[in-house]
């Protein structure tokens, strides 16, 4: 009987302690650094911040897709919520640099609600949109 309860204790004291267990609303509270972009398939080197707080969240990043001296950036912040495994963010702020792209090489305005798909792998958080490119944070230590 002792180890029956000893074997029940041990087993909760892990899925408490594990970051698997935790709830993702808290789980994604606090800073990310970027580090990849992956458009179609191809990944980019990305620099850059995303803060979460518990209902808002501000992102700003840094990447290169064309050859010439300036690099290209997305700077984003308004309210976020999270529903089951998507997370929909509410642009209040939508500022793009695209500095080849002929039609829009700047953009800001306030966007429209964007949705993707959000998982966590150790302590890198991947948010995939619906054109199936990618985001990939780190955890920032702090």
């Amino acid at each position: 009987m002792s180890q029956r309860i000893l074997f029940v204790v041990v087993l909760l004291v892990s899925a408490v302690a594990s970051p698997a267990a935790q709830n993702p609303e808290r789980r994604i509270l606090g800073a990310w650094k970027a580090v990849t972009y992956e458009i179609s398939g191809t990944p980019h080197p990305m620099n850059g911040l995303f803060i979460f707080t518990k209902h808002y969240y501000s992102a700003n990043v840094r990447f290169q897709l064309g050859t010439g001296p300036i690099d290209d950036s997305n700077g984003n912040a308004g309210p976020y919520k999270m529903a089951g495994k998507q997370m929909v963010f509410t642009q209040w702020v939508q500022i793009h640099v695209r500095p080849e792209d002929a039609k829009q090489p700047i953009l800001s305005r306030e966007g429209p609600d964007e949705a993707c798909d959000y998982k966590f792998e150790g302590n890198h958080l991947i948010l995939t949109f619906p054109s199936k490119n990618r985001y990939i944070l780190e955890r920032v230590s702090e």
